[in-house]
């Protein structure tokens, strides 16, 4: 897609950088893992499965001279190279940012997957570049909460006058993986919130995964990441 005027670009890799000079074009890939079979009697069939992870690239170049109408900040090329290129090479997680005037915004959790540097001549410390952001999803292990049952007496012993039964202990549906839920309102493509996003409506699914502390925690079968308190919990 060609970048729009008014668009801002940032890289959070521990600093933040502006990127100085927009480039003419952003691509962005966002592939497919669905599955197709043969079925007997049927033919081909899809299965649709969770979308692959982001891939965002372009190509620019980091100017040594801010005193252009096109130009932002002023970041030497030097420093924004370097910092790049230990962002790659110590594997560090961070965050690409685009502002679109008045269209949507990206904010997406990312490592570099590849970055590539070029000296032109006839231009003395300009430095152009290529570089390749894939999306970051977290693996740490999930957090489970097991409920203990509370085991009864194998004998009750005789009474000869009537005794009132005391109330027994209701569990209380607990939000786990695997637990079936009933879910309302947006739910997003990652646990950041990012877009593209959905609308639930009294929808009966499953929980299939839980990360603590991201703003949407929860992900239902194979729609989404929304809030706990957009769940009923059914069983």
């Amino acid at each position: 897609m060609r970048v729009p005027i008014g668009t801002a670009i940032y890289l959070k890799f521990g600093r933040r950088i502006r990127i100085p000079v927009n480039p003419e074009e952003i691509k962005v890939t966002r592939p497919s893992n669905n599955k197709t079979y043969d079925v007997l009697d049927i033919g081909e069939i899809v299965v649709p499965m969770a979308p692959g992870l982001q891939e965002v690239s372009w190509e620019g170049f980091f100017p040594s001279q801010f005193d252009d109408p096109y130009t932002s900040g002023s970041t030497a090329p030097g420093t924004i190279v370097k910092a790049l290129e230990r962002a790659k090479k110590n594997k560090t997680v961070g965050r690409l940012i685009i502002t679109r005037s008045e269209l949507f915004d990206t904010n997406l959790r990312c490592i570099i997957e590849d970055f590539d540097t070029i000296d032109k001549g006839g231009e003395p410390g300009d430095i152009y570049y290529s570089i390749v952001l894939k999306e970051y999803r977290d693996y740490s292990p999930q957090t489970v909460t097991l409920v203990q049952q509370q085991t009864l007496p194998d004998a009750v012993p005789a009474e000869t006058d009537a005794v009132a039964e005391e109330p027994r202990p209701v569990d209380t549906p607990v939000l786990r993986v695997g637990a079936q839920v009933i879910a309302n309102g947006k739910y997003f493509y990652d646990s950041y919130g990012s877009e593209p996003h959905g609308t639930a409506n009294n929808l009966s699914t499953s929980v299939t995964r839980i990360v603590s502390g991201n703003p949407y925690p929860v992900h239902i079968g194979h729609y989404g990441w929304l809030t706990e308190d957009q769940l009923q919990i059914v069983g």
